[in-house]
C-alpha cells in the first residue's frame, strides 16, 4: 500500500516555499511520494493563469524530484470544487492508497467549515506544516520546518525571484502575470496606456502573422520602467549602457525594461528587447519592433486620430511604420524637439 501525500494550493506560480515545504513532508512521514494538487482558476477571474501554465510551472520546478508529481484530478471535477470532492475522486482512482493532506497551520482555524468535514478528516489523515514557532495544539501530526519569506504574489509582482529561473522565464515570454506586474509598478493611468498598447500590438500581429507571444510580451514591458525615478534610471544607464547615456532622458526607460527583463526573467528573445530599446524612436526595424513602436504611437487613448495610419500598417506593415516615423519626426521638429 502506497503512502502518498496531497499537497493542494493554487501555485501561481509556485514558489521555492512551496518546494522546501514538499520536501519536509516527505522526510517527515516518510511517505512514497507527493502529489502537487493545483486548484482549478475561474475563467472569468481577471487576470488568471490557467491550470495547464500553473501545472507547467510546478513540473518545472519539482524536475529532479522522483517522490514529487502533479495530480490534475480538479481540473477534471465540476465547479465549484471542495476538497471532499478531490479526495473522493482519488480514493475511487486509487482504492489502495493511503494519503496524507498536507495543510498550513493557518488553516487550522476553519478547518470545521469545510465540506462534509466529518467525512474528510475520516478519508486522509490531515498533516500540519507549522509555519511559524508558536506552539500548536492539535491531534494531527505536526512537521516543523523553516518560515519561508516568499509570496507567489509578490512573484506576480515584480517583488519577489524566489522561484526557478526556468519559471521566471517562462511565465515572462508567456505574458502570464504582465497585467498584475504593470499596475504594481505604475499609475493606473500608465497601465491603461500599456494595455491599449498591448490590445492594438496584438491586431497588427494577427494581421502580419508576427510572433504572438513575442509582440505581446514586448508591448506588455515596453514602460514597465517609465515612472521609475529619474536617478535610478540615470544610474542603470551607467551601469547598463553608458555608451547611450548621451540620449534624452526620455530614452531611459526602454533601456532599463530592457535590463529588467535579460536581468530578472532571463529574455533572450533579441527581437523582443530590440524591439523594447528601439520603442521610443523607432530605431528597431524587425517586424516585433515596428509593431510596438506603432501600437505604442497609435494606440485608441491617444488624443488624435491615429486610424489612417493602423489602417496603413495593417496593410503593408513597413510602409505604415515609415510614415509614422515620418509624422512624428515632423511633429517633433515642429515642437523644436529635433534639430
Amino acid at each position: 500500500m502506497r503512502h502518498v501525500i496531497l499537497f493542494g494550493g493554487s501555485f501561481d506560480p509556485i514558489h521555492y516555499g512551496h518546494l522546501e515545504i514538499a520536501k519536509a513532508a516527505l522526510v517527515s512521514r516518510n511517505a512514497d511520494e507527493l502529489w502537487f494538487i493545483p486548484t482549478k482558476r475561474s475563467p472569468f477571474k481577471n487576470d488568471s493563469t490557467s491550470f495547464d501554465d500553473r501545472k507547467h510551472m510546478i513540473e518545472m520546478m519539482i524536475s529532479g524530484h522522483k517522490k514529487m508529481s502533479v495530480n490534475s484530478v480538479e481540473s477534471m471535477l465540476p465547479e465549484p470544487s471542495y476538497s471532499i470532492d478531490t479526495v473522493s475522486e482519488l480514493r475511487k482512482q486509487f482504492p489502495d492508497y493511503t494519503f496524507d493532506w498536507l495543510i498550513g497551520s493557518d488553516q487550522l482555524p476553519r478547518m470545521h467549515e469545510w465540506k462534509q468535514f466529518d467525512v474528510l478528516k475520516d478519508s486522509v489523515q490531515f498533516v500540519v506544516y507549522n509555519r511559524g514557532t508558536e506552539h500548536l495544539t492539535t491531534d494531527y501530526p505536526i512537521i516543523s520546518g523553516s518560515v519561508f519569506p516568499y509570496s507567489s504574489t509578490e512573484i506576480r509582482e515584480g517583488k519577489s525571484m524566489a522561484t526557478k529561473p526556468s519559471i521566471l522565464r517562462y511565465m515572462t515570454e508567456q505574458s502570464l502575470y504582465m497585467q498584475t506586474l504593470n499596475r504594481a509598478n505604475l499609475t493606473p493611468y500608465r497601465a491603461e496606456h500599456v494595455f491599449r498598447v498591448v490590445a492594438l500590438a496584438q491586431e497588427l500581429a494577427r494581421a502580419h502573422n508576427v510572433d504572438y507571444e513575442a509582440v505581446t510580451l514586448a508591448a506588455y514591458a515596453h514602460d514597465l520602467k517609465k515612472e521609475t525615478d529619474k536617478e535610478d534610471l540615470k544610474m542603470t544607464m551607467q551601469a547598463k549602457a553608458p555608451q547611450h547615456e548621451v540620449l534624452h532622458p526620455a530614452f531611459y526607460h526602454a533601456f532599463a525594461a530592457k535590463y529588467l527583463l535579460t536581468r530578472k526573467y532571463y529574455i533572450k528573445n533579441k527581437h523582443v528587447l530590440q524591439a523594447i530599446e528601439g520603442h521610443v524612436d523607432g530605431h528597431s526595424t524587425n517586424p516585433v519592433g515596428m509593431i510596438l513602436y506603432i501600437a505604442d504611437k497609435c494606440e485608441r487613448g491617444r488624443s488624435w486620430d491615429s486610424e489612417p495610419f493602423i489602417k496603413l500598417a495593417k496593410q503593408d506593415l513597413r510602409k505604415g511604420f515609415k510614415a509614422l516615423r515620418k509624422y512624428q519626426r515632423e511633429f517633433e521638429q515642429a515642437k523644436g524637439n529635433l534639430k
